[in-house]
């Protein structure tokens, strides 16, 4: 479903002023789809941070917020079951608002992207689970161990899997996941 309020676009049935409204029907759509501009409600853009919390939804309905989150409802209903598909790219993480626990950002002046955690708080995500991601926000990394030594110096783990690590260490360093040792 489209984000354009459709009071907003023009009817284009007379042909004395055809172009003239087709190509200010064009300039709407560019604003509101090229240029991401927030949803519109009652003719205003929203100022709601992540999907909208009332009214009737149908199903694959789209929804930018204020922020510029992007939303597809993906059950059908009042005010229906929504999905964040794109995060919200921010300069700062955001500290005012209501801001929904779980909501997606991009800070494009960290390079990372976060995951609002309740009271202001937010988390780096690296994974889709609790387990996956880092908990260190805000505090100073700490050392990471260097590579697994080799078998014969005392360790219990076998040369394949120490490979297979170590491999796996090098592809994170590479990533800049994991600092180098």
């Amino acid at each position: 479903m489209s984000t354009i309020e459709p009071s907003r676009l023009k009817e284009v049935l007379n042909a004395e002023t055809f172009r003239q409204l087709t190509a200010d029907n064009f300039a709407i759509l560019a604003e509101e789809i090229a240029k991401r501009v927030a949803s519109y409600q009652n003719g205003s853009p929203t100022t709601i941070i992540g999907p909208p919390a009332s009214g009737d939804r149908v199903l694959n309905e789209f929804w930018r917020d204020a922020l510029g989150g992007e939303w597809v409802c993906t059950a059908a209903g009042t005010p229906g079951t929504w999905q964040q598909i794109r995060p919200a790219a921010v300069a700062a993480d955001p500290s005012t608002g209501a801001i929904p626990t779980g909501y997606l950002i991009w800070n494009v002046t960290d390079g990372a992207l976060k995951r609002h955690a309740g009271s202001y708080t937010w988390e780096i995500t690296v994974g889709a689970d609790a387990a996956a991601k880092l908990g260190f926000h805000g505090a100073t990394p700490t050392a990471q161990a260097a590579h697994i030594s080799d078998p014969s110096g005392g360790s219990t783990v076998d040369a394949e899997a120490r490979d297979a690590i170590n491999a796996i260490l090098a592809a994170l360093e590479g990533k800049g996941l994991l600092a180098g040792s």
